[in-house]
């Protein structure tokens, strides 16, 4: 990780447009990120989160502990586990 400090940054974008265009587009996707999020924490059931999660990226599953994927979706580590058990429980019968 890098870090940079804004006056520092503010230096950076004026002398280089190409930077300038990197951190707005930066930007722009971080606002896009955090506003899909928002809408989905008001509109998709927990379910629904953690499965989409799941399909966008199924190997933070394996790297981050299961109550940082909780607060993430927004539920309690209990719920989640309830959620995993549910969803997964089907898969058994299917093999």
């Amino acid at each position: 990780m890098l870090t940079i400090t804004r006056p520092n940054l503010q230096l950076l974008y004026q002398q280089s447009p190409g930077f300038e265009f990197l951190g707005r587009i930066m930007a722009e996707r971080a606002v896009q990120s955090a506003s899909e999020r928002a809408a989905a924490l008001s509109c998709d059931t927990p379910e629904e989160r953690y499965l989409s999660l799941m399909t966008q990226n199924q190997d933070l599953f394996r790297r981050v502990p299961q109550k940082y994927i909780a607060s993430m979706l927004g539920i309690s580590p209990e719920s989640l586990s309830r959620i995993r058990k549910r969803i997964l429980s089907p898969a058994k019968f299917l093999t």
